[in-house]
């Protein structure tokens, strides 16, 4: 993945005009921001019984890689993010100890694929609860001889994310396109599901 910047000066400092107190993109300077691929994937799987209760949970973990949003760049270019908001109450985004106008500051470097991307690249690190199941065994034999099992069981799965930088979920794809590898432009968010479960045996 591949960004472009702001102007720095001589000493690689974000450059700010002098007179208008403003930062100025360098539109001509792309940087490599890094790989979207992760590193390395990992996965722990387990399961416990215990009295006829069963309960199972799958963590899982993406390591390495980089991701862009360019949804957070458009909702500060609006100033409609809570990084805007926190800058407007401040009196303007600080810069090198300068105070620019949160306005003038996000209009930018705002602003999706047209706004400064180095400054919209996220880690693609995350660890999540990937599934939760849990259930139970009825002794149905006590009661009756027609049904041989009987078993209830609830599970979720994509419950929550133990860590994640990024400000949505780095393992979604916009397309499968080649240039949209790790973009976000207002994609849907992943779901979370919860189901229920009852299995019979007769």
């Amino acid at each position: 993945i591949y960004v472009n910047t702001l102007r720095t000066d001589e000493h690689g400092a974000i450059y700010v005009h002098p007179s208008d107190q403003v930062v100025v993109a360098d539109a001509n300077n792309f940087v490599r921001a890094g790989n979207s691929n992760p590193k390395y994937n990992l996965g722990w799987n387990n399961s416990f019984d215990w009295n006829g209760i069963s309960l199972g949970f799958l963590f899982t973990g993406r390591v390495g890689g980089i991701v862009v949003s360019n949804t957070q760049a458009v909702l500060d270019a609006f100033g409609v993010s809570k990084a805007s908001a926190e800058a407007r109450d401040q009196g303007g985004a600080l810069v090198n100890g300068y105070r620019i106008p949160a306005k003038e500051y996000y209009q930018t470097v705002g602003g999706g694929t047209s706004g400064i991307g180095s400054l919209y690249t996220y880690s693609a690190t995350n660890v999540r609860l990937a599934e939760l199941s849990l259930g139970y065994n009825f002794p149905i034999e006590k009661w009756t001889k027609t049904i041989k099992a009987l078993n209830v069981s609830v599970v979720g799965r994509n419950l929550f994310f133990l860590y994640n930088k990024a400000p949505y979920d780095p393992e979604l794809t916009a397309n499968t396109g080649t240039y949209y590898q790790g973009v976000d432009y207002f994609m849907l968010p992943s779901l979370r599901n919860l189901g229920f479960s009852l299995k019979v045996q007769f």
